[in-house]
């Protein structure tokens, strides 16, 4: 999920022109624009990154719960057919 939405972001950001092919890579350090870039950097740029991570533990819990349901069901299952 981080690599896709990490790749398509770099497409986008190249699809606009934000992207240069040589030093410093970027645009808005070529115009001067530095201070705006690194204010969305800090602001649009923290909140996916928190995003992301918040759903992955979200990801991590329920999988977590959803195994030891699992286990739980499968050793019931083995207590019952020792029976």
């Amino acid at each position: 999920m981080l690599w896709g939405g990490s790749a398509l972001l770099a497409l986008e950001h190249v699809w606009h022109g934000e992207v240069i092919p040589f030093f410093l890579f970027l645009t808005a350090v070529k115009n001067g624009e530095t201070a705006e870039m690194l204010t969305e950097m800090g602001s649009a740029g923290v909140m996916m990154a928190l995003l992301v991570t918040a759903v992955w533990a979200g990801m991590l819990a329920v999988s977590s719960v959803m195994e030891k349901r699992a286990l739980r069901n499968f050793k019931t299952a083995q207590e019952g057919a020792q029976a």
